[in-house]
């Protein structure tokens, strides 16, 4: 006789539930690459009075008589369709335009190291004072790439916008540049060892410049192009040698210096092994010139990096608008923004939640609606049992 007022109980919890999916939803209806969730129904199971039976030459089949015992949550999945682009004009923020995700880098709290990454669409970002992109309020290190082969980054670290360092630029008898170094700035003592050490190695004379960041921008493909204050660019390109039409992915990713002078480097103006298109690698930012078997760049990750997971659905939600692989989210797949299936960067943007107003307002209406049924229901339910008591 109870069997409807427990079907109509777990009417009310689900209805509940649903309606906990719903004020998340609205409350973050201004939370920066916000995804909203739905929680879907699904009958519990059913209680069979008779299974049916086949017809024979003299009767007819009967159909089976069953009465369900309520329902459950079976689903609450997550809406990854883009949201609207805000603009906002600051540089340092990104929209990705389709597909994909921005990867931070998840910080130990107690020892400050990375122990693994996060995913977001939020592109909230600003610049540290030691020039690594960082995002917005927590401070985590955004993560950079130097060279993608298949689905796995060759060497990765956080995207960093040198602030301020050393160009040490060696030059013939005419003044004619003849190739470059880099150092950060400011630079140990060794540092400097090294580059006095250089002062006339293979040169005539070299000129020696510390240089301030001007202004950076980040390109649709997540590469940054920085401009200092003597005039010179580093920016980001791909080195067209590694084209492969059979495979996209052998590409590889270089730096590329531009003197102020307005002249790029060339293997027939150079010494060494230094042209001035010098490929990222992992390590520290330390200088190390070409006849020591550096690159003179040694550790700048000036290429944005994002990620594709096979299922997104399947992500597990954390802070701060972030997800975590989960069991069933599949393979991550890292590379640079507008190849493959990720989307394009969008800089001086953001991505608005995709909470639909409109669509939430009207199923929560719907929602209430059924939880004032179930309760309905629970208080006939009552007074029938009521009723019952009363005769007995």
């Amino acid at each position: 006789m109870t069997q409807g007022m427990f079907a109509a109980v777990s009417g009310v919890k689900a209805n509940l539930v649903r309606l906990n999916v719903i004020a998340n939803n609205i409350a973050n209806i201004n939370t920066i690459g916000f995804k909203s969730s739905f929680a879907n129904f699904g009958t519990v199971f059913s209680t069979t009075l008779s299974g049916g039976s086949r017809p024979s030459q003299a009767l007819g089949g009967t159909n089976p008589r069953q009465i369900g015992v309520g329902t459950q949550v079976t689903e609450i999945t997550t809406n990854f369709a883009t949201g609207a682009a805000q603009f906002t004009g600051k540089n340092t923020d990104l929209f990705i335009n389709g597909n994909g995700f921005f990867v931070v880098e998840k910080a130990n709290a107690a020892t400050g190291l990375a122990e693994g990454f996060l995913l977001t669409r939020s592109g909230n970002f600003n610049l540290d004072s030691q020039g690594n992109l960082v995002s917005v309020p927590d401070g985590q290190k955004i993560r950079g790439t130097s060279q993608i082969s298949g689905s796995t980054p060759t060497t990765t670290s956080s995207v960093n916008i040198p602030q301020e360092f050393v160009i040490v630029k060696d030059l013939d008898a005419a003044g004619n540049i003849l190739g470059t170094h880099f150092a950060t700035y400011p630079t140990t003592a060794a540092q400097q060892a090294q580059i006095a050490a250089q002062a006339t190695a293979g040169t005539d004379s070299q000129d020696i410049q510390s240089v301030k960041l001007l202004s950076f921008a980040i390109g649709p493909d997540g590469a940054v192009s920085a401009t200092y204050s003597n005039g010179d660019r580093i920016t980001v390109r791909t080195n067209e040698a590694t084209i492969n039409p059979t495979d996209p992915t052998a590409a590889r990713r270089e730096i590329i210096h531009i003197a102020g002078e307005g002249g790029t480097f060339a293997a027939s103006n150079v010494t060494g092994t230094d042209n001035g298109q010098v490929t990222q690698i992992t390590g520290f930012e330390v200088f190390q010139p070409p006849s020591a078997g550096g690159d003179g760049m040694q550790g700048m990750q000036l290429q944005l990096q994002t990620a594709t997971v096979s299922n997104a659905p399947g992500l597990l939600a954390d802070t701060a608008s972030t997800f975590l692989v989960g069991a069933n989210s599949g393979d991550t797949f890292f590379g640079i923004p507008a190849t493959d299936n990720r989307g394009a960067l969008q800089a001086g943007a953001l991505e608005a939640s995709n909470v639909d107003m409109a669509s939430e307002f009207s199923t929560m209406i719907i929602t209430q609606r059924g939880l004032e049924a179930n309760s309905k229901v629970i208080r006939t339910q009552d007074e029938v049992l009521q009723a019952v008591l009363n005769i007995v």
